[in-house]
C-alpha cells in the first residue's frame, strides 16, 4: 500500500511558451512590495526581489498567485550571454492599458503574456535600458523553505 501525496520524481517544469517581460521600480524593489495577492511586504513574507506582477491572461483572476515561473531573454541584443534564466513568484497583476496598442506600451493587454518584473529580477536576464524583451517562460516548482507560516489579519469586530 504507498503513502498519498509522495513522489519520488520531482517536477521538471512545464514547456517553454514565448512572451516579453518589462520591469517596475528601481533597484530595491520597494514599488513593487504588497500587490494584487495580498502578500504585503515580499521581504517579510520570504518573497524578496524575485517576483512579478503578470499579464491578465497569466494572472488568471488570481489563480496564478504563488506560482513559480523560470523565464530567460531569448532573441534579443539585450540578453546577457549564455540567456541565463531566473526564477520568480507571481505576486500581482499587470493590468491593462487599454490607452496604448498592445505593442507600443500596453504591454499587459489581452491575450499577450507578460511579465512585469521587479527591477532586480529583469537584471539577472537582460540589460535594464532594454525597456522591454521577448522571453521564454516556463512554469516550475517553487523552492522555499521555512515550513508553512499562517497570518491571520482584522480588526476586533471580525
Amino acid at each position: 500500500m504507498g503513502m498519498i501525496g509522495t513522489s519520488s520524481a520531482a517536477y521538471a517544469g512545464g514547456p517553454w511558451r514565448r512572451a516579453s517581460a518589462t520591469f517596475y521600480g528601481d533597484e530595491t524593489a520597494r514599488e513593487t512590495m504588497g500587490g494584487a495577492c495580498g502578500y504585503g511586504n515580499l521581504w517579510n513574507s520570504g518573497y524578496g526581489a524575485a517576483t512579478s506582477a503578470l499579464s491578465t491572461v497569466l494572472f488568471n483572476d488570481g489563480y496564478s498567485c504563488g506560482q513559480c515561473f523560470q523565464i530567460r531573454c531569448v532573441s534579443s541584443p539585450n540578453c546577457y550571454y549564455g540567456s541565463p534564466a531566473t526564477v520568480v513568484t507571481a505576486t500581482n497583476i499587470c493590468p491593462p492599458n487599454w490607452g496604448q496598442n498592445s505593442n507600443n506600451g500596453g504591454w499587459c493587454n489581452p491575450p499577450r503574456a507578460h511579465f512585469d518584473l521587479t527591477k532586480p529580477a529583469f537584471m539577472k536576464i537582460a540589460n535594464w535600458k532594454a525597456g522591454i524583451i521577448p522571453i521564454s517562460y516556463r512554469r516550475v516548482a517553487c523552492k522555499r523553505t521555512g515550513g508553512i507560516r499562517f497570518k491571520f489579519e482584522g480588526n476586533g469586530y471580525w
